[in-house]
């Protein structure tokens, strides 16, 4: 009833206003003294002189203005809508405070996982290390043995190549005597004994033929030798790549980003931008990195500038061993590609990172445990190299 009440007095106040402005725009045009004849109430009034019609309409916009404004004021000064909102009001500042304090209390909960996983990832990092350095202990060690094993095959085959050639000399004496015998016993005995001379070198002949065999059986025996063991050397070789295979997958770390993952990935590409670049064909951070700058900034809202910061923070996040809180410390160091990243020295850049990370320490916007070490930025370096 209220609202109803303002709105009539207010349709008539300007009602009466509207009358105003006629007698005015009349008085421009008819003058103070002209008259005319009202068109509803001419019947009652007859003519009228303009300065009246003015003066009348002039009361009857004051006497409708004052009410609605009195029962507008005195409506909106209503005490217990005034407390009702204010009320809603407090109950709104104490939400917004709970929230605030929840979302801290997320926050913290967030750092305290985020340093559970560092942690893990140190520790199977460690176990990954260790179990590296007991394979190579192991392969070591099999190595030498194999070693141990090959010089004794050759010590052996030296052996044996020595008491061959001892036997060949010694048979070779023993047929050269038996042969002067024979030709001695010949010489002298050719008629009474040529029976006999033809069986002894039936039986010379028989003994050469196994001497022939022996040696045959020594010279194969020799070759399976030689074979086994350049098929150990082979086998060793083979474990040598492995191990060196293995060394280099344990020593290099996972890079946080690769060239197949979804751009919106990037810090700074949220869900929204990476929805953008999917549309003008942009699928993965390769094709991003190797985007055209001035033609990805002119297809997108962002600038050249912001395109190019982003393509080289891609290109950091693919360096192995480089993680997501250690962006903004190169960022920092002025280091916004891998290119430029490749081009420092490890221990200049180690001494710039640290005063950056110091003074963040001291905002507390990263905490002791964060901080790289020597070995870390170095392997950055190392891996961002072609």
């Amino acid at each position: 009833m209220k609202g109803i009440a303002i709105w009539i007095l207010g349709f008539f106040s300007f009602l009466a206003g509207s009358n105003v402005v006629n007698a005015i725009i009349m008085w421009f045009n008819l003058g103070p003294e002209g008259t005319f004849t009202p068109y509803l109430l001419g019947g009652l009034t007859g003519t009228i002189p303009v300065y009246v019609y003015l003066l009348v309409s002039v009361l009857a916009t004051l006497a409708f203005l004052g009410p609605t404004s009195h029962k507008v004021v005195s409506d909106l000064a209503n005490t217990d809508q005034i407390n009702a909102i204010n009320e809603k009001a407090d109950s709104l500042v104490a939400g917004q405070q709970s929230q605030e304090k929840v979302l801290e209390g997320v926050q913290a909960k967030v750092f305290l996982v985020d340093e559970s996983l560092e942690r893990t990832r140190k520790e199977f990092s460690k176990r990954l290390s260790d179990q590296g350095d007991a394979i190579k202990q192991s392969m070591e060690s099999g190595h030498q043995a194999q070693q141990k094993l090959l010089q004794g095959v050759e010590k052996r085959m030296l052996l044996l190549d020595g008491s061959l050639e001892g036997i060949k000399k010694e048979f070779s004496k023993e047929i050269g005597e038996q042969a002067e015998a024979i030709r001695d016993v010949n010489a002298n005995l050719v008629d009474k004994f040529g029976t006999q001379l033809a069986s002894m070198k039936e039986d010379v002949a028989k003994q050469l033929g196994k001497v022939e065999n022996a040696l045959a059986q020594h010279e194969q025996r020799d070759k399976k030798t030689v074979k086994a063991i350049t098929k150990q050397g082979d086998e060793i070789a083979e474990i040598k790549m492995k191990l060196e295979k293995l060394e280099n997958e344990l020593a290099r770390p996972k890079p946080l980003l690769t060239s197949q993952s979804n751009p919106e990935d990037v810090k700074g590409i949220g869900p929204v931008k990476g929805a953008e670049l999917k549309e003008i064909g942009i699928a993965n951070v390769g094709e991003l990195i190797m985007a055209d700058p001035k033609i990805l900034a002119g297809k997108t809202d962002s600038s050249e500038k912001t395109v190019e910061k982003l393509q080289g923070r891609a290109q950091l996040s693919m360096v192995p061993g480089v993680k997501e809180k250690d962006l903004f410390l190169l960022e920092e160091a002025g280091i916004t590609d891998r290119k430029s990243l490749a081009e420092q020295d490890p221990i200049e850049l180690s001494r710039k990172i640290n005063g950056i990370f110091t003074v963040n320490v001291e905002e507390g916007k990263v905490s002791e445990a964060d901080k790289p070490t020597i070995e870390e930025i170095g392997s950055w370096v190392r891996f961002a190299k072609p």
